[in-house]
């Protein structure tokens, strides 16, 4: 990893860390290690370049950071928070206005028009194509209710889950060939799930 992406780290870790996200079940310091290790991945898979993997990279560093503030629009802060860090740095501004657009791109519904938009954007929702979709996506339920006061009977929890599901698409063809399958899968048990729920 190059200094930069290393200063970086430590330096959203440290954001994340010392404020409310700390608390927060699912966008903590944990899920931006997931997603920039997915963005690295999906990068690698389709063959970006140092610099267009770089710009994905901190825009993965910082795509949560604005949760420290609010839940509602913190894309929008999030990305306020690379702009000045950046600019700050007198990182090239061309670059740091690409970073921005990243983390605007995963506004829901998500937006992407470019491919590192679309890297940024599957790496975000990677865990719904993985084998841990279950237990994580308890982890949002629980952040949801606790910080959000938005609590579900299972019934409807499985519902939403379905719908966001199935009205969900990932955009490269990485997500396409190795996200999609397992995503699959993880409908099909929320179906099963809802199946048993009288």
């Amino acid at each position: 990893m190059n200094a930069l992406l290393e200063r970086t780290k430590n330096h959203c870790q440290q954001l994340l860390s010392e404020s409310r996200c700390n608390e927060l079940a699912f966008h903590n310091s944990q899920h931006t290690k997931e997603v920039f290790n997915s963005a690295k991945r999906i990068g690698a898979h389709e063959n970006l370049s140092e610099d267009d993997l770089e710009i994905v990279l901190l825009a993965a560093l910082f795509h949560d950071t604005g949760n420290m503030d609010c839940f509602k629009g913190h894309e929008d802060v999030s990305a306020k928070k690379a702009s000045d860090y950046l600019n700050n740095i007198n990182f090239d501004s061309a670059k740091t206005e690409k970073v921005v657009k990243c983390i605007l791109a995963t506004r829901m519904p998500q937006s992407p028009t470019n491919l590192l938009e679309q890297i940024l954007c599957d790496a975000d929702l990677a865990h719904l194509g993985k084998e841990n979709f279950i237990s994580k996506n308890r982890l949002l339920r629980e952040e949801w209710s606790e910080h959000l006061k938005m609590c579900f009977s299972n019934k409807e929890w499985v519902k939403l889950n379905i719908d966001f599901l199935e009205c969900h698409n990932y955009f490269t063809a990485y997500g396409k060939k190795v996200l999609q399958p397992q995503k699959e899968i993880n409908l099909k048990i929320l179906k099963q799930q809802f199946s048993e729920i009288y």
